[in-house]
């Protein structure tokens, strides 16, 4: 993102170039949004092996770690809001969604909706503000 912001920042922050950079940050927590619930809607995800007792929470974290980075990507490239405001509106978004998703699972044939879940899926969603934090002080 930085280096579209800085090739935007070249090109004097045309209006165009501002709309798409705004658009284009937008498309990855889109897709992320989409693909969480298309997995969820599944009575069974493709992918869940039995091969250890968490493995579905640790595929919940690593899952809603992604969608955190996600939404940071989409925040970022407004300037008007502080690094601490878009910290809080990751953590936000991604807690509301994780509990939109749990409650849309409780629908699904053959799914449930769990705590637990909703918790991997926060841990997950502040470990992409901690790493956004550390990312945003080695910038400035």
């Amino acid at each position: 993102m930085h280096f579209i912001h800085t090739f935007i920042a070249k090109r004097n922050h045309s209006l165009i170039s501002s709309i798409t950079l705004n658009i284009l940050s937008k498309l990855p927590l889109l897709v992320a949004s989409a693909g969480i619930f298309y997995f969820s809607s599944l009575p069974q995800p493709p992918f869940v092996l039995t091969s250890f007792q968490w493995q579905d929470k640790v595929l919940h974290l690593a899952a809603y770690f992604a969608y955190g980075i996600t939404i940071a990507l989409a925040i970022h490239v407004h300037q008007s809001i502080s690094s601490k405001k878009k910290m809080t509106l990751i953590g936000f978004i991604g807690f509301l969604y994780a509990l939109s998703d749990e409650f849309h699972q409780s629908f699904v044939p053959g799914r449930t909706s769990e705590l637990g879940d909703i918790i991997a899926d926060w841990i997950g969603v502040i470990s992409a503000i901690m790493l956004y934090r550390l990312i945003i002080k080695r910038i400035a």
